[in-house]
């Protein structure tokens, strides 16, 4: 549960989720965001540490369960499949139930986030397979 590898895995992933997503949501797409918004707050206060914690549990929990799902077949693709599974479960399965009752952002935002979160999970997955490969081959 604790291996070097989940380890490794959950640091590379962390580093990714966290300053990929603040690269993503804060600077790349920003103005997108803000303009298909409907009812956010004026005044958002970011709890950074929340963020981190959250970053960091998910980077475990998929750095985790893609050790036990690639069966040791670790590679960037097999990560970045599985990533991308998650992504789409994240994206597409929560997006859209966050659509329905928090009324954050429009249609048109909720499924650009959607497909967004498949290549950041896929992104997160491909490291963590190349970490896991990596690592094993030092054995």
């Amino acid at each position: 549960m604790f291996s070097k590898l989940t380890l490794a895995g959950t640091f590379i992933g962390f580093i990714f989720l966290f300053f990929g997503g603040w690269c993503f949501y804060d600077i790349i797409a920003i103005n997108y965001f803000s303009n298909h918004t409907i009812n956010m707050p004026f005044e958002v206060k970011v709890r950074m540490e929340f963020i981190a914690f959250g970053v960091l549990f998910q980077s475990y929990v998929i750095s985790l369960l893609y050790g036990k799902w690639s069966l040791g077949n670790y590679s960037l693709k097999s990560g970045f499949n599985f990533g991308a599974l998650i992504g789409f479960f994240v994206g597409f399965g929560t997006g859209l139930v966050y659509y329905a009752t928090a009324n954050l952002m429009d249609l048109q935002a909720s499924l650009v986030d959607a497909v967004w979160s498949i290549f950041y999970y896929g992104i997160t997955g491909a490291l963590i397979g190349w970490t896991h490969k990596n690592l094993k081959l030092e054995k």
